[in-house]
C-alpha cells in the first residue's frame, strides 16, 4: 500500500470556511501568518506572535483547523485520511488541512526524530500561501 497523494484544497473553498468558521481573532492571525510566512517552527511562531508557550501552538493551529475543517466536511477527512497514510506512526495530524512537515532534498522529514534539524520544520500547502501577494 503506497502514500495517497495530498488532497489538494480548493482555495475558494477554504476562503469560504475560514471566514464562516468563526475563528477568534488570535486564531485568524496565526493562519493568516502562517499563509503569509510559507515555512514556519513553533518557536519563530512564538516569537513573531508574541505566544505563550502554554498551550503548544501546534494545539492552537489543530484547533484552528477543526473549525475551518468543520465548513468542509468532505474535503477535511480526505486530509485526516492522508494525514495519517502519510505518519510513520500511522496517526493523523489535523494540521495537515493547511500544512504539513517540510522535507528537505533527500525526502527526509526536517524533524528532530529524523535528525534533520533542532525544530519540527512545517510549510504551507502551495495552494494555500499568500506570501507573493
Amino acid at each position: 500500500m503506497g502514500i495517497e497523494p495530498r488532497p489538494i484544497t480548493p482555495l475558494r473553498e477554504f476562503e469560504k470556511a475560514l471566514n464562516s468558521a468563526e475563528l477568534s481573532e488570535n486564531e485568524l492571525e496565526l493562519i493568516e501568518y502562517i499563509r503569509h510566512i510559507g515555512i514556519f517552527t513553533q518557536p519563530i511562531l512564538m516569537r513573531d506572535l508574541r505566544l505563550s508557550p502554554k498551550p503548544p501552538v501546534l494545539s492552537l493551529l489543530c484547533v484552528s483547523c477543526r473549525k475551518i475543517g468543520e465548513k468542509i466536511p468532505d474535503h477535511f477527512e480526505a486530509v485526516r485520511r492522508w494525514s495519517k497514510s502519510i505518519s510513520k506512526y500511522g496517526v493523523r495530524w489535523d494540521g495537515d488541512l493547511l500544512c504539513s512537515t517540510a522535507m528537505n532534498v533527500d525526502g527526509e522529514p526536517l524533524t528532530p526524530d529524523a535528525g534533520t534539524c533542532p525544530y519540527d520544520t512545517l510549510v504551507v500547502h502551495k495552494e494555500l500561501f499568500q506570501g507573493l501577494d
